[in-house]
Formats: C-alpha cells, structure tokens, sequence
C-alpha cells in the first residue's frame, strides 16, 4: 500500500509475512511498461521509501520476500504516479493502481 506520495518519492508499506524464515524483502522498481532492469532495494522491515523519483511519472514496484531458498514470487505489482508538486499527499488504496 502507499502510504505516502511526493513529487519525487514514495512510501510503500505491506503486511508482513508470518513465514518466520523471511531474511529480508527485496522491492525491485522501474518506470511502468520499461523493458529495462529493475532497480533493487533490500530492506529487513516491511516498508521503504523510495527517493530521487521523476516527478509526474509512473513506476511498477515488486515486493518480494527472501528467505534461505530465496526470493519469492511477486504475485503483483503496485503502480503509482509520482505527483506535480512538491510536499507529500498521504493517500488509500483507492488512490493506487494495482495490476496482476
């Protein structure tokens, strides 16, 4: 879920997971519909916040958990556009695209 929303960051926060052997959550993110490589951030709590983003700009964003056997799936992904303006927005879901 996105949690907040700026013109140049976003904050996504997710349940976690009650599989007690998640080492860490890899979010992979790039702009929606690129072909290029995703870029990965690692964190050990379930949630991150994105900076350095284009302003009015769209992203895909994967949250994967990681354990000993490695990362999961990511059954889907959030979609979310960056704002116009500076400051933060604190936004629902209803506010966010989310595509399988």
């Amino acid at each position: 879920m996105v949690t907040q929303l700026a013109s140049s960051s976003v904050t996504l926060s997710w349940n976690s997971t009650v599989d007690t052997d998640v080492r860490l959550y890899t979010v992979q993110y790039r702009h929606n519909g690129s072909s290029d490589d995703h870029v990965e951030i690692s964190v050990w709590k379930p949630e991150i916040t994105v900076v350095g983003l284009e302003a009015q700009t769209t992203y895909e964003f994967h949250i994967l958990a990681v354990n000993d056997a490695g990362p999961s799936h990511s059954a889907s992904s959030i979609v979310v556009t960056t704002t116009g303006h500076t400051g933060l927005s604190s936004l629902s879901d209803d506010f966010v695209d989310h595509v399988e």
